[in-house]
């Protein structure tokens, strides 16, 4: 048995590898799971004969039951000791994802994808605080850039595998095909990992439990159904922000008047892990959010397959896999505040370039920035996640994982539902404006160079030019989604200033000598 602040490295450079190998497995199949699912949406909705408003639910009961099993991670972990957590939490994602696949109708696949979520919830958070007990403090850096190729490039490259599982073997396999990757994570975890049991006495607090886990569902369905609903104009959205308010201000109240909070008042108490997440939503608004509206840009405007605008977009995975390798080098050497803003300006500069395209652009430009794009999330992930941590307690590690996932999702929960609103609401003003501005009794209504398909005197001319407009309508939509993503991402580089570190590893210990 470990020490119970869970820091004590491996015995051997073996197990070491191994440990990462195990983690590395389950953390990208979980995160796969999630982007690959949404992919095949449109086929579960035929195959089980649901409505698009029933077959969202497949999504929505996950991130639901994920968010409300993500809360109480850390009290488990503490409780059971983070291996055995970790390891009963990707056995029954395993089990669930295959029932889930094997689901023959709309409820019975709902069940299991609510617990496949709540399974799925403490194999991330845990998965990092195992990587930063499985190395020393000064390989932090390097510990996370692998890791974070699980974390931040599964995500960018779940279209093309969803697209190319789902067109080729049907939706089934894409519950299916991540279970011999999580059974190898079951199995090294089984044989490599070392017990970190914090011999935690401190008893479950289900009153602020149930108060954070409300609020959290709630805001989570708000996300999610908020732009179906029409927001606040909906009773139902009323209701939940209602929930979410009421919710976060009770847990508050309570967490600082009880004796026993359901998150240690220790954590939020380090500045530095406060501020890191703080950075870890805005890194999930500003650069997250590209996850969903950089493939609708692809397959919406442009009309590409799933397949193509997926291998469109795969220099972004190869940018954040640079990255990673690239800033887990830096941060031992480069202040990491400055690796920090290296990213928010490479994802301020490809969001700009994005801007500026047209409904025509041409998809090497698209890739090009990508590629830029990519390199940020590298660049903010890891000095980011190194700073946060370094000077929380050992024992800590499984909590502020926790905390840091959840503000990561729920960032980009935010800016998913912003840039929908704005594309939605420019497109909707736009198509009105050029409508407007269309006078067939205009001197260049009638161009020789106009194409012959936009007659202003037929209705197949008229319902023609209404598909170019609301085409351009969606361009300078998306045009000022990316816009706004830039602004926040040069917005939040000042920010980084407030963070505090000792400086880079290797100057530390040439201090010290």
């Amino acid at each position: 048995m470990t020490s119970d602040t869970g820091s004590d490295p491996p015995r051997s450079d073996l197990a070491r590898s191994m440990v990462t190998v195990a983690v590395m497995m389950a953390t990208t199949v979980v995160i796969l799971d999630m982007t690959i699912a949404s992919i095949a949406l449109p086929h579960m909705q035929g195959s089980l004969g649901a409505n698009q408003d029933q077959i969202g639910w497949v999504m929505t009961t996950y991130f639901v039951c994920q968010a409300i099993s993500t809360a109480c991670t850390g009290w488990l972990a503490g409780r059971l000791g983070r291996k055995r957590t970790f390891l009963m939490a990707l056995a029954g994602f395993m089990g669930f994802s295959v029932l889930s696949g094997s689901a023959t109708s709309l409820p019975e696949i709902l069940v299991w994808r609510a617990c496949q979520g709540a399974m799925s919830a403490p194999v991330i958070p845990i998965s990092q605080a195992l990587m930063l007990d499985n190395y020393p403090p000064e390989r932090h850096g390097s510990a996370l850039a692998i890791w974070g190729t699980g974390v931040m490039f599964a995500p960018v490259m779940g279209p093309v595998v969803g697209g190319f599982v789902t067109e080729n073997y049907g939706w089934q396999w894409i519950f299916f095909i991540g279970i011999p990757f999580a059974l190898a994570g079951l199995a090294l975890g089984l044989l490599f990992m070392r017990e970190t049991l914090a011999k935690q006495e401190r008893p479950f607090d289900l009153f602020g439990f149930v108060a954070l886990a409300c609020a959290l569902a709630a805001l989570q369905l708000l996300l999610d159904r908020g732009e179906i609903k029409g927001w606040f104009a909906s009773t139902e959205i009323v209701i939940e922000a209602a929930v979410v308010v009421l919710g976060f201000y009770i847990f508050a109240v309570h967490s600082l008047t009880t004796d026993n909070p359901f998150i240690s008042r220790g954590i939020l108490s380090d500045r530095n892990l406060a501020l890191g997440l703080l950075f870890m939503f805005l890194l999930g608004v500003c650069v997250l959010a590209l996850n969903v509206i950089l493939p609708m840009f692809l397959q919406v405007l442009r009309g590409l397959p799933v397949m193509t605008a997926g291998f469109v977009m795969a220099p972004r995975g190869l940018g954040t896999f640079a990255s990673l390798l690239l800033a887990g080098w830096m941060v031992r050497h480069i202040d990491g505040r400055l690796v920090t803003a290296l990213g928010f300006a490479c994802v301020a500069v490809s969001s700009y370039y994005l801007s500026t395209f047209s409904a025509d652009v041409d998809l090497y430009d698209v890739s090009w920035a990508a590629f830029v794009n990519g390199l940020g999330i590298g660049f903010i992930w890891v000095p980011l996640t190194v700073i946060s941590f370094e000077t929380l307690p050992a024992r800590h590690r499984t909590e502020a994982s926790t905390l840091t996932s959840l503000a990561r999702n729920y960032g980009s929960g935010v800016g998913v539902s912003i840039v929908v609103v704005i594309l939605s609401r420019t497109r909707a003003v736009s198509h009105g404006e050029i409508s407007s501005r269309v006078d067939p009794y205009a001197e260049g209504a009638h161009a020789p160079y106009l194409p012959d398909a936009w007659d202003l005197s037929s209705p197949s001319g008229l319902a023609a030019l209404d598909a170019e407009i609301f085409r351009q309508a969606q361009a300078i939509g998306f045009a000022n989604d990316f816009h706004a993503i830039a602004i926040a991402a040069l917005a939040t580089i000042p920010l980084i200033a407030l963070l505090r570190t000792a400086g880079p590893p290797n100057r530390r210990r040439k201090a010290r000598a």
